[in-house]
C-alpha cells in the first residue's frame, strides 16, 4: 500500500490542465492526506481554443492557474518557460535545457513521487517533457543526487498513445471516491479556456467516464491510471546493516 501522508508530489506539466487530466485524484488525496504537492509547468503561451473569442492569452491562462492552485491548495508552483517561443515548441528547446530546469527544481523540492507525461504521447510537448524527464532522473549513486523514489507517467488523455503500435499498459492504478472524482472535475472546469463541450476529452462529464474505466481495470468504481518507470523502497533499520 502506497501511504500518501508523508509523500512529496511533483507534477511536471508541460501545460497548464495536463496536471489536472492526468493526476487531479493524486494531488487530491496527497493533499487530503497531509502531503505536499508542486507543480512545474514547462510552458504557457497563448492558445487556439473553443471559447467565444476563439483564443486564450498566455496572462489569461495564468490567471486559470492561480485559481486551480488556489482550489488544490497546491504548495508551489512555477511556469519554465513562459511565451510563444517555448509554447507548443518545446521539442525545439535543446534537451540539455529541459534536463537542467527539471534538475534544478527536483533538486529544490526533494520530491519522493514524480509524475509526468509519457513518451508515447502524440503531442510534441509531452514527448519532450517525458524525455527530459526521463534523463533528469536517470539512475546514479544515491549520495551523487537526489532522485525521487516513485517515477511514473500519467495519462493527460486516453487518446494520447493513438497510431501508436506499442502502448505499455498501465501498472498501477490510483483508486478515487466520489469526492475525489468531483474535485478533478471541479478543478478541470476552472480551466475555462480548455473546456470543451461534453463529448470532448477535456470536459468534467468525460473526467468521471475516463476514471470509470480505468476503475474498471481496477476493479474498482473509479481510479486514475498511472505507468510506473522507478518504485523504490530505502530500507530503514534500526541496526547494524
Amino acid at each position: 500500500m502506497l501511504k500518501l501522508k508523508d509523500q512529496k508530489l511533483l507534477v511536471v506539466a508541460p501545460h497548464p490542465d495536463d496536471e489536472v487530466l492526468g493526476c487531479g485524484g493524486l494531488i487530491k488525496k496527497i493533499k487530503q492526506a497531509g502531503g505536499n504537492v508542486s507543480v512545474l509547468y514547462l510552458t504557457v503561451g497563448d492558445t487556439q481554443d473553443y471559447s467565444a473569442s476563439g483564443k486564450s492569452t498566455s496572462s489569461q491562462r495564468i490567471s486559470e492557474i492561480k485559481k486551480v492552485a488556489k482550489f488544490l491548495d497546491f504548495d508551489d508552483w512555477e511556469i519554465a518557460l513562459e511565451g510563444n517561443d517555448y509554447h507548443l515548441q518545446l521539442d525545439k528547446v535543446p534537451q540539455l535545457k529541459l534536463i537542467s530546469i527539471i534538475d534544478k527544481y527536483i533538486a529544490k523540492l526533494t520530491p519522493t513521487i514524480l509524475a509526468t507525461t509519457q513518451s508515447y504521447d502524440y503531442n510534441q510537448d509531452h514527448i519532450a517533457c517525458a524525455k527530459a524527464v526521463a534523463a533528469a532522473t536517470r539512475p546514479a549513486p544515491l549520495e551523487d543526487r537526489y532522485i525521487p523514489n516513485i517515477i511514473m507517467g500519467y495519462h493527460s488523455v486516453v487518446t494520447a498513445g493513438w497510431a501508436q503500435i506499442q502502448v505499455p499498459n498501465p501498472n498501477f492504478y490510483l483508486q478515487l471516491n466520489k469526492h475525489d472524482l468531483a474535485a478533478k472535475a471541479q478543478a478541470l472546469g476552472l480551466y475555462t479556456s480548455q473546456v470543451r463541450e461534453n463529448g470532448h476529452q477535456r470536459t468534467p462529464e468525460a473526467v468521471e467516464k475516463i476514471a470509470r474505466v480505468w476503475g474498471m481495470h481496477a476493479g474498482t468504481e473509479y481510479a486514475e491510471s498511472y505507468f510506473i518507470h522507478k518504485f523504490f523502497t530505502p530500507i530503514v533499520s534500526g541496526g547494524k546493516d
